[in-house]
């Protein structure tokens, strides 16, 4: 019977562990870096690691990358850089004299898209958390649609007072509400 009691006790403490841990987890998340150009939420956590932009849509913002470094006009430059998730400037390592082959192009793209990095305008990114954009949607310093934000925010105000982001992200993600 003692056996038994030790055992279910160690089990406890175990699956408390195991949870405060994914908890933790899930903090460190919210609380990462990640660069937005439009749209900020909901947050899709595959997109810290594969850029889900499609293919020729990467590559007509790097033509034009490319185009202007080629070209060196006084003046002419590209609209579009290439980031991390810190807001890294990336783009010197994409540059190259002349044009790539398609198969060339393939590649970079291919890289761009496999390490998680964002082509964006050099204008209108910035880098953020996900933590920081939840607390300036419940401060009212964000769009939303189709929902209203008093429904959103009456929906999910527990969520926000435990700090429960992934609560709130799943929401927005049922729910097809886009912030920015």
């Amino acid at each position: 019977m003692k056996l038994k009691k030790h055992f279910i006790l160690i089990l406890i403490i175990i699956t408390i562990s195991s949870v405060s841990a994914c908890k933790d987890d899930d903090q460190e998340l919210y609380s990462r870096n990640i660069v937005v150009e439009s749209s900020v939420l909901p947050f899709y956590e595959s997109s810290l690691t594969y850029n889900a932009e499609s293919e020729e849509q990467i590559r007509s913002q790097l033509y034009s990358i490319l185009n202007a470094h080629i070209s060196k006009f006084p003046g002419n430059s590209s609209d579009y850089i290439i980031v991390n998730h810190d807001g890294e400037n990336l783009t010197e390592d994409f540059l190259v004299d002349q044009l790539p082959s398609h198969m060339e192009m393939q590649d970079m793209i291919k890289r761009i898209k496999e390490d998680g990095y964002l082509v964006v305008n050099k204008k209108h990114f910035r880098v953020t958390t996900i933590e920081k954009e939840i607390e300036a949607l419940f401060d009212g310093k964000r769009q939303v649609f189709p929902e209203t934000l008093d429904k959103i925010i009456e929906d999910n105000m527990d969520a926000y007072e435990s700090k429960d982001y992934e609560a709130i992200n799943q929401y927005l993600r049922k729910n097809n509400i886009k912030v920015w």
